[in-house]
């Protein structure tokens, strides 16, 4: 399956993709109640939706979507709990599937008000406590206990949605799209075997991939863990959860408001576990964190990404000046500034006095509690 989705989408979609493989093997886990969600993220073109088609087919384990609101799950008419045997709503149909849906963007979009709404409602719905509506009409309508995974491909957020989600709490993952290199040639590449011959070699590699877990294991909520918790991946994810909780925090007066580790620690302790899950095991190794690492580096708002990963380097050996956030981030000197303020003030380094060309001038060192890990590749974005 690697040889063929690196073949047809290139690393890049295999980056992406494992960490898609491994929120859906969460399903076959027998001690989550809550929906596993995770976010492609990136620019539009790159290959979000084509990777997405790759799971098509798979209607045991899938139920695909263009896109999603709130009353997808339940409509306003009479659902299958009032006895309606021609019922159309979603959310029962979810039940030990994962939901992909290609547009997510959807649910991202709209007034502060309207996304805070939005967010409220999918809250209950991924927290596996079921969602009903009232109406005039047909009274109470819904269902409850409903468990399964969610999986979707954006553009990148506007900082209002991530505000916005932020204040209902947060329950996706995300995972950037990598940049890619367009060296001399490259349209020979994508042209080549049309648009259907990826999503066609990567539906027969992923199909068959799951078809297999799932029945090795035996379905959904099928697999009981081994306990065994070694203490450097502990550590490690707990790590990871700190650099996510800090680096979305919001930033009010200068000071940074963060949320609890523990639903995020959660979120990436379950995403390691699924990759060990679809790599044979029921037990955590240090390699299930590298794909953590990325995800961790990635679920925050956009505009932080690059000077968070430019900061946390181990690559870097000095601290960072705006002349070097000017250049890593192609912004301008006061947006460069700007960035380095924001980092300082959610808590990821202190600000420094660095010699240059032209005397001293200012600089941000990253904290000694945010040093990556040695245990850890950093990822390449």
């Amino acid at each position: 399956m690697r040889e063929v989705i690196r073949d047809e989408f290139d690393e890049e979609g295999w980056t992406v993709m494992k960490p898609l493989l491994a929120t859906h093997a969460t399903l076959l886990l027998d001690d989550i109640e809550s929906s596993r969600a995770m976010m492609v993220e990136g620019q539009s073109g790159v290959g979000k939706t084509m990777l997405l088609k790759t799971f098509g087919g798979l209607t045991e384990q899938f139920c695909r979507r263009s896109d999603i609101t709130p009353a997808s799950f339940v409509s306003a008419g009479p659902s299958k709990s009032t006895g309606n045997s021609t019922n159309t709503d979603l959310l029962p149909q979810l039940e030990g599937r994962t939901l992909a849906v290609r547009d997510a963007q959807t649910l991202f979009g709209g007034s502060e008000q309207t996304i805070q709404s939005r967010w409220g409602t999918m809250a209950r719905i991924m927290d596996g406590d079921g969602f009903y509506r009232h109406t005039a009409t047909h009274g109470k309508a819904g269902y409850d206990d409903i468990r399964f995974n969610f999986i979707g491909a954006t553009t990148p957020l506007s900082p209002r949605a991530w505000r916005m989600m932020g204040n209902v709490g947060q329950r996706l993952l995300f995972v950037e799209w990598p940049e890619e290199e367009y060296d001399d040639g490259w349209l020979a590449s994508v042209v080549d075997g049309g648009e259907r011959r990826p999503i066609e070699r990567g539906q027969d590699v992923v199909q068959k991939f799951l078809h297999d877990l799932w029945e090795f294991h035996g379905g959904s909520s099928s697999v009981t863990w081994d306990d065994e918790r070694p203490n450097e991946v502990m550590e490690l994810i707990e790590y990871l959860a700190k650099v996510v909780i800090y680096a979305r925090a919001s930033i009010i007066n200068r000071e940074s408001q963060r949320e609890a580790p523990k639903r995020i620690g959660q979120l990436l302790h379950d995403l390691a576990r699924g990759h060990a899950l679809i790599h044979g095991r029921t037990h955590l190794e240090l390699e299930d964190v590298e794909v953590c690492g990325r995800v961790a580096l990635s679920t925050m708002p956009s505009k932080r990404r690059g000077i968070v990963r430019a900061l946390l380097d181990p690559d870097r050996d000095a601290p960072l000046t705006a002349s070097d956030v000017e250049t890593i981030l192609d912004v301008s000197r006061p947006t460069a500034r700007d960035r380095i303020d924001d980092v300082v003030a959610l808590g990821f380094g202190e600000v420094v006095e660095t010699t240059g060309r032209g005397g001293t001038t200012k600089a941000v060192e990253v904290n000694s509690e945010f040093r990556w890990p040695d245990g850890v590749p950093f990822p390449e974005f």
